[in-house]
């Protein structure tokens, strides 16, 4: 066993100080001289223990339970590959990064106790995306392989989480939009920042990360970071709207004029954007270049920059682990203290009703 295995509270603390965003001397501001920065350092480091005083008041600093820091099964991530702007802090980074690992860690803790095998395949691990095209098949490919058919996909998230991909929507800062990353074990984690992002750009960036883990580019789109982003943004509208689908609701390969409503329908029927419809359309080469710049011009201009018309109705929840934890503590697999644990809220909140977050 190396140190860093037998550290175990120090590796615990650590973990719930980033996920808090606590520097080591804010924690110890936090804790008001309760515990020292130095103390925090030692412990972190594995050189010294809290009293069971000093333990419980890192606890309620850190907004975690005192069991919190004897979990042994830290889940490894592998490149965490981030959506973010050039302002996010790496405090605030490291905090995401760590409140991902804590909620795959009680995903599969409860996975688990009820037996149950975190698998995952990905259906185009064989299949090299060399150019655009190949995008096309790719998401047509996906779409068979996971019998979903050509028609919309109501909720995406429920959808992913049955075939064995974490989903975790976030709301945080508006920097981030999503990450995605594989634990050590090639489980599929896909994040996606909620805050001030209607359900349409929600459901675009849940595909759009997915595909950074699900797509193998060839090299030289691999080593383009632009490209990269360009080819994920297509594989995204591709499966989320069908090619097929599309040229039955536009009516032709080919059109020169396109009203509004067409668009609405579209957007409200498949939960798309009406600027994604519209990049399509140019991508299918079904409206020209300039026509296509006409109609970003005129949403703008009508809208604004994030705004436009039509709303769609279907909803993004992730269920699955609420209703694991329910299916356990109905089965009598766990207790009533560990439900509040790995639903990390209390255990009067559980006896007040709480019966998970959909």
């Amino acid at each position: 066993m190396t140190p860093s295995e037998q550290n175990i509270f120090g590796n615990r603390l650590k973990l719930a100080r980033k996920m808090a965003g606590f520097s080591l001397q804010e924690l110890a501001d936090a804790l008001e001289n309760i515990v020292t920065k130095q103390a925090l350092h030692k412990y972190e480091m594995g050189l010294m223990k809290p009293s069971n005083d000093a333990l419980i008041a890192i606890s309620k600093a850190l907004k975690v339970k005192p069991d919190f820091f004897l979990k042994t099964d830290q889940v490894e991530l592998g490149e965490v590959l981030f959506r973010k702007k050039t302002t996010l802090s790496k405090k605030i980074e490291e905090s995401i990064i760590e409140k991902v690992r804590y909620y795959v860690e009680r995903s599969l803790e409860i996975e688990n106790i009820l037996g149950l095998e975190s698998k995952f395949e990905n259906p185009l691990e064989n299949f090299v995306i060399n150019n655009r095209n190949d995008i096309e098949l790719a998401a047509a490919e996906l779409r068979s392989n996971w019998q979903l058919g050509l028609i919309p996909i109501h909720n995406l998230v429920e959808m992913l989480e049955l075939r064995g991909v974490k989903i975790l929507l976030i709301d945080d800062v508006d920097d981030i939009d999503g990450l995605a990353v594989y634990t050590s074990e090639k489980i599929p984690i896909v994040v996606v920042n909620t805050r001030n992002k209607p359900i349409e750009r929600i459901r675009f960036t849940v595909i759009h990360e997915l595909a950074h883990l699900l797509l193998i580019l060839n090299k030289s789109i691999e080593d383009n970071p632009k490209e990269v982003e360009k080819y994920c943004h297509l594989f995204s509208s591709c499966f989320l709207l069908p090619r097929e689908m599309l040229i039955k609701m536009i009516g032709s390969t080919k059109r020169n004029y396109i009203k509004i409503q067409e668009l609405i329908a579209i957007k409200e029927y498949f939960g798309i954007s009406i600027r994604a419809i519209v990049h399509r359309l140019k991508e299918m080469e079904v409206i020209t270049e300039s026509y296509y710049n006409r109609w970003v011009v005129y949403i703008s201009k009508e809208y604004g920059a994030k705004d436009e018309p039509g709303k769609y109705k279907g909803e993004e929840k992730s269920r699955n682990f609420d209703q694991l934890v329910n299916r356990a503590l109905a089965e009598e697999l766990i207790s009533l203290s560990k439900a509040a644990t790995l639903w990390d809220v209390t255990v009067d909140q559980l006896r007040n009703g709480y019966i998970g977050k959909q």
